[in-house]
């Protein structure tokens, strides 16, 4: 397990969606692949995402 601190804007939109960067997708080995993530926050600025399983998507999914 590794140490590195990794500091990055994430956006969450209305609906909930969110976008993940890249730099912090690599960190949590999630690069090219879709992921469950459970976040739980701490305060009004810290929360821990937990990734719950990550799956490659399937070949209609990709895109081109």
């Amino acid at each position: 397990m590794s140490d590195e601190v990794v500091r990055e804007t994430i956006t969450v939109q209305a609906d909930g969606r969110t976008t993940i960067p890249d730099k912090i997708r690599k960190a949590l080995n999630i690069n090219q692949q879709k992921a469950f993530c459970e976040i739980e926050t701490y305060g009004k600025d810290k929360a821990v995402i937990r990734v719950m399983s990550r799956w490659a998507p399937n070949k209609s999914e990709a895109k081109p």
